[in-house]
């Protein structure tokens, strides 16, 4: 007998998806906003069956926390927003299934007959049963839900020929992610041949590619092998192919279809057994429909698409990837190692990163050289700009409902631990869970029960706001006035 876990605010579609699930001889749980929902789930269950219009949010947004609690459920999506609302995000976080309201019993069963059936082809761990899943590092430094994603992609991508499209901001990580597909493949002893496609210029491209043999243009002194031929038995990697000259694609398509081209001046064409990964920031799809990039060439890279996450999405990812760089940085330097202190930890969460990964890496060193012999780094050790970008940009007042009053400051900690310890006989955690439910009360006091604007005064994710609140037993659902 299964777990489903049903989350919607309409009583109604609770009662009539749970008498299916009940009749197929399975167990239905009910809840009726994303926090009560969160909690549920945390007590493992197989599949969950999901709104995405919540009184407390976006289902949508929480797909990876849902999916990432002990039982690693399949989460199906089923909503009446229409026009496929929120299916994109839905499906790229890793949603078994996406249903239109209303959904016949039929479809119900349907849907949770399939993700019963791939449970259970499952390995006992990754099927649930309260263990977790292991995933291979890849050399990816933290382990939030969306690079937890991320890394079973990067593993399927590994044990496949496919062609893979990976798709990033600037500085996500797009090479590192390429990297370890190449690093884990049975390619692995092969070469690894990165193209920058954004500074290949379109008269040049055919030569850097594909070679030239000697005489076939001014300058060309001896033959010259292309990158295509140097990427045999190994990987090619087209770094923003995006930029990749509109008048080389047609020929780059029969290339990655023959693995076959024609140096520049030959009379003769030569093979390459490459596997291609391609990268970009672009949309791509946009470009298709405004005829700057082909669409058969599309088609060919993303057989496997990997989404890396903005570092702004991946929550208390940026500390332990700040703590992995100040590490790197003091062996670099021959320092005995620094810490970070909490409020350049709280800088560090609040910032909006515009360059990713690697502009932390950027911040943490430029940190690491100013704090000199400091055994600490603290927010005066970052580079002035981004000093001064805290006080340029400070975090927007939260809104309060009419009336409201300002929340009232929290008594000093030192005192209540120990009037609380001494009057009750608190256990650290019992007083950590104590202040986590104060804090967490406050801020979504302070916000009007809104998730998005409490993660933007907060700092942290979405996805760690509702984990937060469905551990202190916090309803987001807005008080009346």
């Amino acid at each position: 007998m299964a777990r489903v876990l049903i989350i919607d605010d309409d009583p109604l579609v609770c009662r009539s998806i749970g008498r299916c699930v009940a009749d197929m001889g399975h167990e239905a749980l009910a809840a009726g906003c994303l926090a009560e929902g969160l909690a549920l789930a945390q007590t493992g269950v197989d599949t969950v069956y999901l709104d995405l219009s919540l009184p407390d949010g976006e289902g949508q947004n929480a797909v990876e926390a849902l999916s990432s609690t002990p039982w690693k459920p399949e989460v199906i999506v089923i909503t009446g927003m229409g026009g496929n609302y929120g299916a994109e995000d839905s499906l790229a976080q890793g949603a078994w299934e996406y249903i239109s309201k209303p959904a016949s019993p039929a479809i119900i069963r349907e849907s949770l007959t399939s993700a019963l059936e791939y449970r259970r082809g499952k390995t006992p761990a990754a099927a649930g049963n309260g263990e977790k899943i292991a995933i291979t590092d890849y050399g990816i430094v933290g382990h939030s839900p969306p690079m937890e994603r991320v890394r079973r992609l990067i593993g399927r991508a590994a044990e496949s020929e496919a062609g893979v499209l990976i798709l990033g901001e600037t500085g996500a990580g797009k090479e590192l992610a390429a990297h370890a597909i190449h690093d884990h493949s049975p390619r692995r002893n092969g070469p690894f041949i990165v193209v920058d496609c954004s500074n290949i210029s379109a008269s040049l491209a055919e030569s850097i590619l594909y070679g030239h043999v000697k005489g076939a243009f001014t300058g060309a002194h001896a033959d010259r092998q292309g990158l295509v031929a140097a990427a045999d038995g190994g990987t090619l990697f087209l770094d923003e192919v995006g930029e990749l000259p509109i008048a080389m694609q047609k020929y780059f398509l029969r290339v990655l279809q023959e693995h076959t081209f024609r140096p520049v001046g030959s009379p003769h064409e030569r093979t390459s057994d490459f596997r291609l990964v391609a990268a970009t920031n672009r949309d791509l799809e946009s470009m298709t429909h405004e005829g700057r990039f082909r669409a058969d060439l599309l088609f060919r890279l993303r057989t496997v698409e990997v989404h890396l996450p903005s570092l702004r999405e991946r929550g208390e990812d940026i500390l332990e990837l700040a703590a992995f760089f100040v590490n790197k940085t003091c062996k670099r330097y021959g320092v005995p190692t620094k810490k970070l202190s909490r409020q350049l930890g709280k800088k560090l969460m609040a910032y909006a990163w515009p360059g990713n990964v690697r502009e932390l890496a950027n911040v943490v060193e430029a940190a690491v050289i100013e704090a000199g012999r400091d055994p600490t780094i603290y927010p005066k050790h970052l580079p002035s700009q981004l000093r001064v970008s805290f006080l340029e940009s400070p975090q927007p007042a939260a809104p309060r409902a009419a009336n409201r009053p300002e929340p009232q400051a929290t008594p000093e900690p030192a005192l209540r631990v120990t009037e609380e310890i001494v009057d009750e006989d608190l256990s650290y955690e019992a007083y950590k869970a104590r202040r986590d439910h104060a804090y967490f009360q406050r801020l979504m006091d302070a916000c009007d029960s809104d998730v998005t604007k409490a993660s933007r005064v907060s700092g942290l994710s979405v996805p760690s706001i509702y984990r937060y609140l469905a551990l202190a037993g916090i309803s987001t659902k807005k008080r009346s006035k």
